[in-house]
């Protein structure tokens, strides 16, 4: 006996709903996954929920020394972040910025990108930035640091700069940020590598592993050191494809 037309009808409004209400879930699940991953990943450039004069790094350097220094700690929700500023983007003169990053929980995988992280830097975004040319390793006492050259139009003053991404192995502290040198002249690399290679603490760091990473770097000896990043190519001929019988 075939059903009924009136039986049919009323299955296939029923399995339409079951597949609606699917979808709706589906939908709904996806959403709360993409909102949790976009607040994990802006937590650190939302509002501080606290900012402090009271800072840790320093870098000892008469290059620097001699320009007006500005400095601050902010916490956010991921961890803490410290600023410490030499002179400024739109000056004659020489200018530094070193951003350093100590993640709450530093036990947690993460990946850097050298775009992304120096799209995030502000005061470059308010600037007329013209991007990357070429790229270098610099070597410090703390790990290794890629950076790379950079020109940049503040105010209608036009800098040469090199902006750089610590690429340490740990995630308990990285720093980034750029030098830009006085009108035209063009960045020394080796000399940015000492400079990193200089920096030190006056207060503790709010993190044991920061800490205790900082500590183990500080005790190295002095190394600093810069070259082009360098391309790997394999050279050897291509094989024949290799037949099957």
């Amino acid at each position: 006996m075939s059903p009924e037309p009136s039986h049919l009808s009323t299955a296939g409004f029923y399995a339409g709903k079951a597949v609606r209400m699917s979808f709706y879930i589906a939908g709904t699940v996806v959403f709360a996954v993409v909102a949790i991953a976009v607040l994990r990943v802006s937590s650190f450039f939302g509002q501080p929920s606290s900012v402090s004069t009271r800072t840790s790094f320093q870098i000892n350097t008469p290059k620097l020394t001699r320009t007006a220094a500005a400095a601050s700690t902010s916490r956010f929700n991921a961890g803490w972040q410290e600023i410490v500023q030499h002179g400024q983007v739109y000056d004659r003169d020489t200018d530094f910025t070193l951003v350093v990053t100590m993640p709450a929980h530093p036990g947690v995988p993460q990946v850097h990108d050298y775009s992304s992280e120096m799209a995030s830097l502000r005061p470059l975004i308010r600037s007329t930035f013209m991007g990357a040319t070429t790229y270098y390793d610099l070597e410090t006492r703390f790990g290794p640091v890629r950076a790379a050259n950079f020109q940049i139009n503040a105010d209608g003053r036009i800098k040469l700069c090199v902006s750089y991404l610590s690429r340490f192995d740990t995630n308990a502290l990285r720093y980034k940020g750029w030098l830009c040198e006085a009108d035209g002249a063009r960045p020394n690399l080796t000399a940015l590598a000492c400079i990193l290679d200089r920096i030190t603490l006056k207060n503790p760091l709010p993190t044991t592993a920061a800490q205790s990473f900082f500590d183990d770097r500080a005790a190295r000896p002095a190394r600093c050191s810069a070259e082009p990043v360098s391309q790997t190519t394999d050279t050897r001929r291509p094989r024949p494809p290799r037949r099957f019988y």
